[in-house]
């Protein structure tokens, strides 16, 4: 039995499948490394991203034609309601926590600074329900003939 290393068939097989694996890295090696394979690929993406521009271009036409928004016109939409879901999240923690919203740089540079107001209006007090007088009525105008 000391005449054969192993008699295992699992063994033999990882054995074999490591030396296929490793001609076949070596093969790929050699052939990524020269000039026209690197061509190939340049010229085999150069002309994928080409079909794909074309096809967007085309889609983006049809798609007009129909009247209906292209994947450029929704990421827009998007933008924008994003934008607007954040001035109305700024409107509500300014409504909540009672101070005025956060000025923007573009509303700061423009917008005259306001006093404060100091002066409160005096106290109203209302008068008795009994008290109220009916309400006047106007004087009727004159139609013109």
């Amino acid at each position: 039995m000391s005449q054969f290393p192993s008699l295992d068939p699992m063994a033999m097989w990882r054995e074999l499948t490591a030396q296929w694996e490793k001609s076949t890295n070596e093969f790929a090696n050699e052939t990524m490394a020269s000039d026209p394979f690197r061509q190939g690929m340049h010229g085999g993406m150069n002309a994928s991203l080409t079909a794909q521009k074309a096809l967007g271009d085309l889609m983006a036409r049809y798609l007009t034609l129909l009247n209906l928004p292209t994947r450029g016109d929704l990421q827009a939409l998007g933008e924008q309601l994003h934008r607007i879901d954040d001035h109305l999240a700024g409107i509500r923690r300014a409504l909540e926590g009672g101070a005025g919203p956060a000025p923007r740089t573009s509303d700061a540079a423009t917008a005259p600074a306001r006093p404060r107001r100091t002066k409160q209006p005096p106290p109203t007090t209302a008068p008795a329900p009994a008290a109220k007088a009916a309400p006047k009525k106007r004087p009727a105008r004159k139609r013109r003939p």
